[in-house]
């Protein structure tokens, strides 16, 4: 795929579809938190159906909005992975994460914005695990295997023998999927930027913050776990190496001017 858009643009790209991607995703924690007041439990197995499906129907959406931009990534891990394996180029990885990381935070910021204090008092969708009901292993392996998991899929379906136009749908099923496996477990965040703003923007304002389990849960194991999944894709379906391969999937010439009938 011509390259046609400038690092400056794809990074914008990825800011929005991060950004987007928290607001909708960890903000439909807080609004189904919300509605449940005092409820027990707070979140039942309909409402982890309902989250998920946010989060999924959010990345389908920005794959199509944005995935000939930038390539969709709205992920370090994914970016990480995509580099790993000479899909991405390594200069271009800090651009990425840092235009993630604003994205996360400044959707974790929209979430206070539209909830206000409440939103801080709920957590701001934050992704957190349970000590006391969940080892470090279990929620470390959670997270690990669930991004693996995303990013194996993502490989799988972008692959250039695989039907591109299914990208966005196949990619945010998988996230529907995974997240009704370990959501229960640490909240399934599968994306560090998705769990360093919400984390940040609850510190600001005053609220809980759950800093000890961000690097060993949530920020290294994905990107193990993505770069392994990319590794092992690689050397079980041997695909033609692309780079920017979301883009290419999801791109298709654009067909020019349309010649508008005349009305009779």
């Amino acid at each position: 795929m011509e390259e046609k858009y400038h690092l400056s643009q794809r990074a914008v790209a990825e800011t929005i579809g991060t950004a987007l991607l928290v607001l909708v995703g960890p903000g439909s924690v807080v609004a189904t938190l919300t509605l449940a007041g005092k409820a027990v439990p707070a979140v039942t197995g309909a409402d982890l159906l309902g989250i998920s499906f946010a989060f999924g129907l959010i990345i389908a959406a920005m794959v199509y909005a944005i995935g000939k931009v930038s390539g969709c990534h709205i992920n370090p891990a994914v970016t990480f992975a995509l580099a790993v394996t000479k899909r991405f180029p390594w200069r271009e990885v800090p651009a990425y994460w840092a235009a993630q990381v604003v994205g996360a935070v400044l959707g974790a910021l929209a979430i206070w914005a539209v909830f206000g204090h409440s939103g801080i008092v709920l957590g701001v969708g934050m992704t957190k695990f349970d000590p006391h009901s969940s080892s470090w292993g279990s929620a470390i392996f959670a997270e690990g295997l669930g991004t693996a998991i995303l990013m194996f899929t993502i490989l799988g379906i972008v692959d250039s023998r695989s039907p591109g136009d299914l990208a966005g749908l196949v990619i945010g099923g998988v996230v529907i999927a995974i997240i009704m496996i370990i959501g229960p477990i640490t909240g399934a965040s599968l994306n560090p930027a998705r769990a360093f703003g919400p984390e940040l923007v609850s510190a600001l304002g005053g609220g809980k913050t759950f800093w000890s389990q961000l690097l060993p849960v949530y920020i290294l194991p994905g990107l193990v776990g993505s770069g392994l999944a990319a590794v092992a894709y690689d050397f079980l379906a041997k695909p033609r190496l692309v780079v920017m391969p979301v883009a290419e999937a999801v791109t298709h010439p654009d067909p020019g001017p349309r010649e508008t009938a005349a009305v009779q």
